[in-house]
């Protein structure tokens, strides 16, 4: 039987790194977030949201 040490041995050492894509889809899904915000006449009405959503009495 293998002992914890051994098995310790066996597990990778080196730190869980991110896909280079992922990072690069996340920061142009950030990017073109940040750059929707900036058009004001783009989004959609707080009140039609709480219409939709059924919370507005």
């Amino acid at each position: 039987m293998a002992s914890v040490a051994d098995q310790r041995d066996k597990l990778d050492a080196e730190p869980v790194t991110t896909e280079a894509g992922y990072d690069a889809w996340k920061r142009a899904k950030i990017e073109r977030g940040l750059e929707q915000s900036r058009d004001r006449s783009a989004m959609i009405p707080v009140d039609q949201v709480l219409r939709n959503l059924s919370l507005e009495g």
